[in-house]
C-alpha cells in the first residue's frame, strides 16, 4: 500500500464532500440507475423503488439542482407534465453503477449468483470491468496508485445514513435494488471518511480521530462496523507494539475504483477558471507517471469500455444496451 504525500492544507471548501454527500446515498444512486434504465417518470419510480413521495421529491430536487437530472415536458393525461432525464453530467455516472455492480458481484457473497450479468458489446463476452488508467490503458490496481491530499482530511466526509433498515427490506428481493454492502462504505458519513483516510495511508486510532475530528466513540463503532464487513484488518501498529492499527484488507482496497470515479466526477466537473476549487484528493498512476484518469476496461480484450458498449443481461434472450 502507498503511503499519501500531503500537500499544503487549503482553506476552500472540498466539492468531494459535496460529491460524497449526493451519490452517498442509496435512495439517490436507485434513482439515477432508475433513469439510466428509462423509468423516467414519477409515478414509475414510486412504484420501481416504493420509495415515499417526500423522500423521492427531495432526491430529484436536489439531483435537478446538483445538475445531474434535468425534467422534461411531455404531454400526459391531457396535461403537461414533467419526467426526468439525465443530463451530460449525470450520464457521466455509469461508470460509478458499474463499479458498484462490480465490486458486489467479486467481494459480495451470493451477489455474483443474483446480479445480472455484463456484456461488452464490442467483443460479446461477459466481462468483469477493471479499473484501468486512461494515459496508458493499463490495469490499475491500489499498489499503482499514489494518493494525494490537497487540503486538510476533515474537510472530506460523506453523507450521513439516511436510507433505513425498513426502507432496504421490500427492495431486498430485487438485487438491482439492494446494494446494503456498498451503502455500508459510501452511504455513511464516518464511514466514508475513514475508508479515504485509510486509502490514503491513515492507521493508527489516534490518527483518524485527529483527521477526522471524529469522536471516540463513533470512531470504534465505525472501525468495528468496517472491521466486520472484512474491508479493514487490524494489527500491531509498526510504531507501537501496544496500538492497533487499521489497514485495508484486499475487499477494501478493492472499493477504489469507486472512489477513484468520485474523484475524476468531482474534478471534471469543476467549473472552468482558474480559481475554482478541486476535490482533496488527486490520484497519480505510478507506472506512467500520469494523473489517474479512470477507465473501465474490459477482462478480455482489455478495451476502454463505452457506456454505449455495454450491456446488462436484464432477463432478455439477447442482452440489449441498458445504461442509455
Amino acid at each position: 500500500m502507498t503511503k499519501a504525500a500531503s500537500a499544503q492544507d487549503g482553506a476552500a471548501p472540498d466539492p468531494l464532500r459535496g460529491t460524497l454527500e449526493l451519490l452517498g446515498d442509496q435512495w439517490t444512486l436507485l434513482i439515477v440507475q432508475s433513469v439510466f434504465l428509462r423509468v423516467r417518470r414519477y409515478e414509475e419510480l414510486r412504484a420501481r423503488l416504493g420509495i415515499s413521495p417526500t423522500a423521492l421529491s427531495g432526491r430529484l430536487r436536489a439531483a435537478v439542482d446538483a445538475g445531474i437530472l434535468a425534467r422534461s415536458p411531455y404531454r400526459g393525461q391531457g396535461r403537461t407534465r414533467h419526467e426526468y432525464r439525465l443530463t451530460e453530467s449525470g450520464l457521466d455516472l455509469w461508470p460509478l453503477l458499474v463499479s458498484i455492480w462490480t465490486w458486489e458481484r467479486t467481494w459480495v457473497a451470493g451477489r455474483a449468483e443474483a446480479l445480472p450479468n455484463l456484456t461488452h458489446v464490442d467483443c460479446g463476452k461477459h466481462t468483469v470491468a477493471g479499473l484501468g488508467c486512461g494515459a496508458c490503458l493499463e490495469p490499475v490496481a491500489l499498489a499503482d496508485v499514489r494518493l494525494v491530499r490537497l487540503r486538510p482530511a476533515h474537510s472530506t466526509g460523506g453523507a450521513a445514513r439516511r436510507f433505513r433498515r425498513r426502507d432496504a427490506e421490500p427492495l431486498a428481493v430485487d438485487p438491482l435494488l439492494f446494494f446494503p454492502a456498498t451503502m455500508e462504505l459510501l452511504g455513511d458519513r464516518w464511514s466514508t471518511s475513514i475508508m479515504l483516510n485509510a486509502f490514503l495511508g491513515t492507521e493508527h486510532f489516534s490518527e483518524f480521530e485527529r483527521e477526522l475530528g471524529i469522536g471516540p466513540s463513533v470512531l470504534s463503532d465505525r472501525l468495528g462496523r468496517l472491521v466486520a464487513a472484512g474491508v479493514l484488518g487490524t494489527g500491531t501498529a509498526r510504531t507501537r507494539a501496544d496500538a492497533r492499527a487499521y489497514r485495508l484488507l484486499p475487499k477494501g482496497a478493492a472499493f477504489l475504483p469507486c472512489l477513484a470515479i468520485l474523484i475524476e466526477w468531482t474534478r471534471a466537473r469543476r467549473p472552468a477558471g482558474a480559481d475554482a476549487s478541486g476535490p482533496g484528493v488527486a490520484l497519480h498512476h505510478l507506472a506512467c507517471g500520469h494523473p489517474l484518469e479512470p477507465v473501465l476496461l474490459c477482462e478480455h480484450c482489455s478495451v476502454a469500455l463505452s457506456r454505449k458498449a455495454l450491456a446488462f443481461d436484464l432477463d432478455a434472450p439477447a442482452p440489449s444496451p441498458a445504461l442509455r
